[in-house]
């Protein structure tokens, strides 16, 4: 039981220590997903919803394209972006699998800037390859580009669990070396 708490809180601190080494600077021009330094722009408290797109199978949702993967991804990223900008936890939970992921978007309420309301338009992704698909876990590598609501972009393995009725993002990992197989055997209950 001590390795598993143990084995959560170095991903918990490799995941945020990611988020932070990706961190946007302007004297080296290089941008985090996920936070940012202070800023003293503040988001509007407006809500929108954009539906998190679903795979196009009929009897599973396990993703079979990359196209399908992507509008996961997207719809992903889209809620953390959203939720952060409207300040609104329920809509990072939707997104997310763990509190401690709810504790970093908090702390970007009113610190992350924007240019613009975010919209999933705004989220492309590029080299998306997936490295591993079923029906609990996806991981795949792809480099998100930010246009319009803010700019920037970002290559990371990304691990999304199925949970309930959807998928979540459990972590960010720098490259496929970096134990992600583990994220996707994590016990999420």
């Amino acid at each position: 039981m001590a390795r598993y708490a143990i084995a959560a809180l170095m991903i918990v601190a490799l995941a945020t220590g990611l988020w932070w080494f990706l961190a946007s600077d302007e004297s080296t021009d290089t941008t985090i997903l996920l936070a940012d330094p202070p800023s003293t722009m503040a988001p509007a408290p407006t809500t929108i919803t954009d539906e998190q797109p679903t795979t196009t199978t009929t009897d599973s949702h396990v993703v079979e394209t990359v196209e399908e993967a992507e509008a996961i991804l997207r719809g992903l990223w889209f809620g953390w972006f959203e939720g952060i900008y409207n300040q609104d936890e329920d809509r990072i939970r939707e997104v997310v699998a763990t509190e401690e992921q709810v504790e970093v978007a908090r702390g970007q309420f009113a610190v992350m800037e924007f240019l613009s309301r975010p919209t999933s338009e705004g989220i492309s992704l590029e080299n998306t390859e997936i490295l591993r698909t079923d029906a609990e876990c996806l991981a795949l590598e792809a480099t998100v580009v930010l246009s319009d609501f803010r700019v920037g972009e970002s290559h990371v393995l990304h691990v999304v669990r199925w949970i309930g009725d959807r998928w979540v993002l459990l972590g960010l990992r720098a490259d496929r070396e970096d134990l992600w197989e583990s994220d996707c055997e994590r016990s999420l209950s």
